[in-house]
């Protein structure tokens, strides 16, 4: 205690001298009317953007000397500990994280419990990553929360530890974010891996790994071993873990991880699973969840036992995809575990959530008559989740992809499974992150694909390209400023790629007042 006196008596001292403008208000209140064009609001902003900052960097390794988990818990100590105030699930895990983090919150918040959302990236408005009961912070009580921040931040910064980096910063607002709210239990989406990630200073009452495929590959390695090495790294002793990593070169990493730790692991595929049946009609689909035990077998081997579940089967999901019917599994084992553990929760919310939670930007259903979709598909697995979620809700209709893609993911195998699968591809770029590929590298790469594709008499798409997403959607016909007449109503459009031009699609779409192209 005496170690987090001083670092409290410091943090008050630095206080009397902070200018006033930035001096945190006693009560905690704040502008619930402020704009984002208000001059704080911008300020704020800029204070944090000017930082060292990840998601638009992609030359640093995962080592201990760029992610440093010691700055972050020197912050939070300075900050008296949020991250202790509330229960934690903590989940990571290369595809479904995000999902699974909504999906989760979501059914808290229906059971009746205060409920501290953090994810990342956003896509439109920073405020975002930060929930109170499925619902973003207001931008005042951004600025309100990173003026608690900042005598911290110089404080930490003149340390030994450093200056925090922005994810750091949007960790430590998130903490405090759901703190001030006196939130019951907070759901935390890791950023980056796992074992090296700012978020991993929390203690646990459940910790969640979702799929593990190819992606950030220079911070977290090359094999599916290393990467799920880095997402194992957040499994903490004794607290229990539920697993969706389905290869045997991941889950074993993740089980000798759980066993060194001593935490019981549930593993998806062999201790739970799902039958998903999608309905092309209702854009909807029913699951079958089911439960496995391994009694002993007098002889010694080895034999499952279906246990049905408590949820009412089937249960009606409303994301689109097979890989989601897996993450609702693993939300809905991460429930019964919980229940297991003695929370007082009801099946009813987590059926409830299943069926009405929609996350942006996975394969999120924007308009219809012609359909618009949205998703942040952005490497080889969910690029193929993608391409079977349209051939299973759309057989027998045609599919124009608005595509682009960072600079540091593999653009060539992306664009080969959607060449062979699709109708036409619009290739375009992102402007809102220095990391985009050229569009004319985009051309380079699908023309080749295309060559070869017709040398071998294979189905192939045609490929359109444009500067920037505005001029892509005139390409295809559907300007900002009207529905276009010649759209054919039968044809899917999908924008994917990256997350950041399903975030420029999103505010593009709000600054023409439109929730999306329809």
């Amino acid at each position: 205690m005496k170690f987090r006196l001083r670092f409290s008596d410091t943090l008050a001292e630095s206080r009397k001298n902070q200018p006033s403008a930035h001096r945190r208000n006693p009560h905690g209140f704040y502008n619930p009317h402020m704009q984002r064009s208000d001059p704080r609001y911008q300020e704020t902003l800029h204070y944090l953007l000017d930082r060292v900052n990840f998601e638009k960097s992609t030359d640093r390794a995962c080592t201990k000397n760029n992610f440093q988990l010691a700055r972050m818990a020197y912050l939070l100590e300075l900050l008296e500990n949020p991250q202790l105030a509330a229960p934690v699930i903590h989940v990571a895990g290369t595809k479904g994280k995000g999902s699974v983090c909504w999906l989760l919150a979501e059914a808290f918040r229906r059971n009746g419990l205060r409920t501290g959302l953090f994810t990342s990236p956003h896509l439109v408005d920073l405020e975002e990553r930060f929930a109170i009961d499925s619902k973003a912070i207001e931008p005042g009580e951004l600025v309100e929360i990173v003026d608690q921040i900042r005598s911290a931040d110089r404080l930490c910064s003149d340390s030994e530890h450093g200056q925090p980096t922005f994810f750091e910063l949007t960790n430590a607002i998130g903490w405090l974010a759901f703190r001030n709210h006196k939130t019951q239990v907070n759901v935390i989406e890791v950023g980056l891996g796992g074992r090296l990630d700012s978020t991993n200073v929390c203690s646990p009452a459940l910790c969640i790994i979702t799929s593990i495929s190819y992606d950030h590959q220079l911070q977290l390695g090359d094999t599916l071993a290393e990467i799920a090495g880095e997402k194992a790294g957040i499994i903490k002793p004794n607290i229990p873990v539920i697993c969706g990593a389905r290869t045997p070169e991941a889950s074993k990493v993740i089980q000798a991880q759980a066993q060194l730790q001593g935490s019981e692991l549930l593993q998806l595929g062999r201790d739970f699973d799902v039958r998903w049946t999608p309905d092309p009609k209702s854009l909807r689909a029913r699951l079958n969840y089911t439960e496995y035990e391994y009694p002993e077998h007098p002889q010694g081997k080895q034999t499952s036992v279906e246990q049905p579940a408590s949820f009412e089967q089937p249960a009606n999901v409303k994301m689109l995809g097979k890989h989601q019917s897996e993450n609702a599994a693993i939300a809905m084992r991460a429930w019964r575990k919980l229940k297991q553990l003695g929370w007082d929760l009801q099946d009813q919310a987590i059926a409830e959530s299943l069926a009405q939670t929609q996350v942006p930007a996975r394969l999120e259903v924007l308009g219809l008559d012609p359909t618009w979709i949205l998703d942040s598909a952005h490497n080889e697995a969910s690029i193929d989740a993608l391409v079977d979620a349209l051939e299973s809700y759309f057989p027998s209709r045609p599919k124009t992809i608005l595509f682009a893609c960072a600079k540091d993911k593999k653009a060539p195998e992306m664009l080969e499974r959607l060449v062979a699968s699709v109708d036409r591809i619009v290739l375009t770029q992102f402007r809102s992150n220095p990391r985009f590929t050229p569009v004319e590298k985009l051309l380079e790469i699908a023309n080749s694909l295309v060559s070869k594709a017709r040398r071998a008499n294979r189905r192939v798409a045609t490929i359109l390209s444009c500067e920037d997403l505005p001029g892509a959607l005139e390409l295809v016909g559907q300007p900002a400023n009207h529905r276009s007449q010649t759209n054919d109503p039968s044809m899917v459009y999908v924008i994917t790629g990256s997350f950041f031009i399903a975030s420029e699609a999103k505010a593009y779409f709000a600054s023409c007042g439109q929730i999306g192209p329809s």
